[in-house]
C-alpha cells in the first residue's frame, strides 16, 4: 500500500483549483462516504490520470537533464511510474519505478527514505513481499517512531501468511490520529481474512471517508476505496451495496478496470450475463487478467456465443505462456483453470508455485481447490484446513471446503461449510452457489 503521491505540476494544481469550484455539486455525496458529520463530506474529483503522461515526461526530462547528483527527480518519477501501474496495470511501469528508484538511491544511499518506500512499494506489486519486508524493516530502523512503517510491515506479514506478528503489531500500535488513513485500511483487511466481516467494513468506513475528503488525492486511491467497500460488500451478502459501491468507484474513476473486474464477478453470480460480460469487457480492454477473461468467457458461453468463448479461452492460455513473466498472475489462472476443469495439472503447479512467494489463506485455498481439481485429496484437505483456520467468512473459501469436507464423507462439516457459505451470499457464484443448496438438499 504505497503512500498517497503528492501532486506537484501546475497543471494538476489549475484542476484542483477548478474543481474547489464544483465543490458544491459533490455535497450530495457526503452521506454515502461517512455516517454523519463525524467523518467529512466527500471533495470534489480531480482528474489528475488525465494528466499523468504529462507529469511522467517532465520528471522523465529532470532526470535526463540533471544525470547524475541528483536523487530527487529518479525518486520523484518513480512514485509517478508506480501511480501510473495503479491507474493503467502495466507491468512495464513497475519495472520502470524499481530502476529509478535505484537510481535515486544510488545517488543518494542514505537517508533517502522516499526512494526506499518506493521500492519497497515496488516489490510488493511484484509480489516479492519478502523483499518488501526486508526494506521495510531497514526504514523502521531508520524511523522507529513512523506508524506507517509498522502498518505497512503488518500489511505485508498478511501477505505471507503471518497473521499473528500482524496482529501484535496492529493491537501495540500506540494511538494514532484521527486522521491515519493506514491504520483502519490494513486492520479493515485482518478483520476480513481473519472471520470478522461486519467490523472490517465498519473499519474501513473512516479511511474510506478521510481519502475522498481530499480533493487532491489521485483519483484511482479515491476509488480504490469504494472498490474495496464492494467487495466487503459482496462478501456479506450485500449485493446491491457491492454494485453500487464499485459504480461509484467508476464515478469517482472513470474506466477503473479493478471497479469493472468486481462488477464482472457480481454480475456473473447473478447470471446478469450480458451486463457480466459489458464490465468483464471494459476490464479486460484496460488489462486481461485471467479473472477478468474468465468472467467474459463465462457469458459468452451462457449468451450462446461458444466461438467467442473458445477465443477467450484461448486468449488466458497466451497470457499463462507470454503475459505472466512476472507471475503476479499466478493466482488467477489456478483459479480459472482449477474451476473450469481443465489443465488440472498446470493449476496445481502454478497454486504451488504460488504458495512459495504468498502463504496467505487465499492462497491456501486456490491451492485446496487446485488440488482437489487434480485428483490430490489429502493435500487439498490439509491446504483447506490452513485455509479455514479464521474461519473466514468468504462463501467461496466456505463452498470449498465443504467439497473437500464431502469428498472424505464428513457429512456434518460439509453441510456446515455450505450452509454457512449460502448464510454469507446465497449468490455467492453463478455455480456453486446453486450447487451448495443441492448439496444440502442431497445430504
Amino acid at each position: 500500500m504505497a503512500p498517497k503521491q503528492t501532486i506537484i505540476t501546475l497543471c494538476i494544481t489549475l484542476a484542483a483549483l477548478a474543481a474547489i469550484a464544483l465543490w458544491p455539486a459533490f455535497e450530495r455525496h457526503s452521506e454515502n462516504a461517512a455516517h454523519a458529520a463525524d467523518f467529512p463530506s466527500m471533495a470534489p474529483v480531480m482528474a489528475d490520470y488525465l494528466h499523468r503522461d504529462t507529469e511522467i515526461a517532465f520528471w522523465e526530462g529532470m532526470v535526463h537533464k540533471h544525470m547524475s547528483d541528483d536523487m530527487l527527480s529518479p525518486r520523484q518519477l518513480s512514485g509517478q511510474y508506480l501511480q501510473r501501474y495503479k491507474e493503467r496495470a502495466d507491468i512495464g511501469d513497475v519495472l520502470r519505478a524499481e530502476n529509478m528508484a535505484f537510481q535515486s538511491l544510488k545517488e543518494q544511499p542514505r537517508n533517502n527514505t522516499g526512494a526506499e518506500i518506493a521500492l519497497g512499494s515496488v516489490f510488493l506489486e511484484l509480489h516479492r513481499f519478502k523483499d518488501s519486508l526486508v526494506v521495510t524493516h531497514v526504514l523502521e530502523r531508520q524511523m522507529p517512531d513512523d506508524r506507517a512503517m509498522e502498518i505497512r510491515e503488518a500489511a505485508l506479514d498478511m501477505e505471507i501468511g503471518a497473521y499473528g506478528r500482524a496482529k501484535h503489531i496492529l493491537d501495540h500500535l500506540p494511538p494514532g490520529s484521527a486522521f491515519d488513513l493506514s491504520y483502519g485500511t490494513v486492520r479493515a483487511r485482518y478483520d476480513e481474512l481473519t472471520g470478522h466481516v461486519a467490523q472490517a467494513r465498519e473499519e474501513l468506513e473512516r479511511p474510506a471517508a478521510l481519502m475522498n475528503s481530499q480533493f487532491d488525492a489521485p483519483a484511482q486511491a479515491r476509488a480504490w476505496f469504494f472498490f474495496r467497500g464492494g467487495e466487503l460488500a459482496f462478501e456479506a451478502g450485500d449485493n446491491d451495496g457491492a454494485l453500487a459501491a464499485e459504480n461509484e468507484a467508476l464515478t469517482v474513476f472513470p474506466g477503473y478496470y479493478e471497479a469493472n473486474r468486481l462488477k464482472a464477478k457480481y454480475l456473473c453470480a447473478f447470471k446478469r450475463w450480458q451486463e457480466c460480460l459489458d464490465a468483464a469487457t471494459a476490464s479486460a480492454n484496460v488489462v486481461p487478467y485471467p479473472e477478468t477473461l474468465g468472467y467474459e468467457a463465462d457469458a459468452q458461453r451462457a449468451l450462446g456465443d461458444s466461438a467467442a468463448a473458445r477465443r477467450t479461452d484461448d486468449l488466458i492460455v497466451a497470457i499463462e505462456k507470454i503475459g505472466n513473466a512476472q507471475h503476479i498472475s499466478d493466482r488467477l489462472l489456478a483459479i480459472y483453470y482449477s474451476e473450469h476443469g481443465y489443465r488440472r495439472d498446470d493449476a496445481y503447479a502454478i497454486a504451488k508455485r504460488e504458495l512459495r512467494v504468498r502463504d496467505d489463506i487465499l492462497t491456501e485455498d486456490t491451492l485446496a481447490w487446485a488440488a482437489a481439481a487434480d485428483g490430490r485429496w489429502d493435500e487439498a484437505r490439509i491446504a483447506s484446513r490452513k485455509a479455514m483456520r479464521f474461519d473466514t467468512e468468504n462463501a467461496l473459501l466456505q463452498y470449498h471446503a465443504g467439497v473437500i469436507a464431502l469428498h472424505f464423507g464428513d457429512i456434518g462439516q460439509a453441510k456446515k461449510r455450505f450452509t454457512k457459505a449460502l448464510a454469507l451470499n446465497p449468490s455467492f457464484h453463478q455455480v456453486y452457489a446453486d450447487d451448495a443448496r443441492a448439496q444440502l438438499a442431497r445430504l
